[in-house]
């Protein structure tokens, strides 16, 4: 009976850490992301964003579309333009919008990877011009660092 009761401890001590490492890792992700200032600078269609975070390199902007004019909306685009603390231009994303009837919404979900994105500007375009995807370090040099400090690990 003294052993079952010596394993029951244990399972609650691995359960107890499950749970509290589950939790502070929720708390740390979710507390990394601070919330970024949208500016939106149409009102034709009604563009409402509900949520606008950024890390330090990565970041998502939510929100959703209403038609408030009388015609349908066939591919057009809302452009996000995104801006770091000393008002640089960091990079362009675009969302198309296709087949918005009248007097309905749809809902946009846009994620980033710039870096340090203080703001974003919100327009409402006819065509796309090429969206940039600035990247501090490319992925192929991100590679080539990883396994040289795997390399430098293993040997030293």
């Amino acid at each position: 009976m003294k052993r079952l009761k010596t394993f029951f401890i244990y399972a609650l001590i691995i359960a107890a850490f499950w749970f509290l490492s589950d939790f502070l890792i929720y708390m740390a992700i979710n507390g990394s992301y601070k919330t970024i200032e949208t500016r939106i600078m149409t009102n034709t269609p009604n563009i409402n964003v509900s949520e606008s975070k950024a890390t330090y390199i990565n970041g998502y902007v939510k929100g959703n579309v209403y038609n408030n004019t009388d015609e349908t909306i066939e591919n057009k685009y809302i452009k996000i333009d995104f801006y770091s603390p000393r008002d640089i231009c960091l990079g362009t994303k675009y969302i198309t919008i296709e087949n918005l009837e009248p007097e309905n919404n749809t809902s946009f979900e846009m994620w980033f990877k710039y870096t340090d994105v203080e703001y974003c500007i919100i327009n409402y375009t006819d065509n796309a011009e090429n969206s940039t995807e600035e990247q501090f370090i490319s992925e192929e040099t991100q590679y080539y660092l990883v396994v040289g400090a795997l390399f430098m690990l293993y040997f030293f």
